[in-house]
């Protein structure tokens, strides 16, 4: 009997688990969506679910410091290269955001503000439900389930 199971071990030692999901989350609001085994991708909405009700329901300081827990780590923000610095020189902060986000590069605090600013609004007359599990078939190699995680809006960066 599978009774009072809170979560997904997927095979893993505690540490990777939690490595391996918070990597998933921080994937998930860098770009939108997830591709990954069938069991990772429902443990993995399991969380993102809660984090985007988290920003809903308050936008204080101690719901970005709860999301900062998971989504910064332990370090901030990444060290940007000179010539990526100098094209960012001049822009508004949604324009660095766009540039950013189209370079997979929004890391540590800019991820946390991505998540309460763009991520978290999107969703504010919904009441849960905010993502969509798609089968997309077995993994070539292994044959292992996997899965799309993908947010329900299509808009989601826009």
């Amino acid at each position: 009997m599978t009774h009072k199971i809170d979560h997904r071990k997927l095979g893993l030692p505690s540490d990777q688990r939690m490595a391996l999901l918070v990597n998933l989350q921080r994937q998930f609001i860098r770009h939108g969506y997830v591709r990954t085994t069938l069991g990772r991708a429902k443990e993995t909405q399991r969380l993102v679910e809660k984090l985007i009700t988290l920003t809903k329901l308050e936008d204080g300081l101690e719901a970005r410091r709860r999301a900062r827990k998971i989504l910064v780590g332990h370090s901030s923000s990444s060290a940007l290269s000179k010539s990526l610095q100098g094209q960012l020189a001049g822009k508004t902060p949604g324009e660095k955001t766009e540039m950013l986000a189209a370079r997979s590069l929004i890391n540590g605090e800019d991820l946390v503000k991505h998540l309460f600013d763009v991520v978290g609004p999107r969703y504010k007359d919904r009441n849960g439900g905010y993502t969509r599990l798609t089968k997309i078939g077995p993994r070539r190699g292994d044959a292992a389930p996997c899965a799309v995680l993908e947010p329900v809006s299509f808009a989601f960066f826009t």
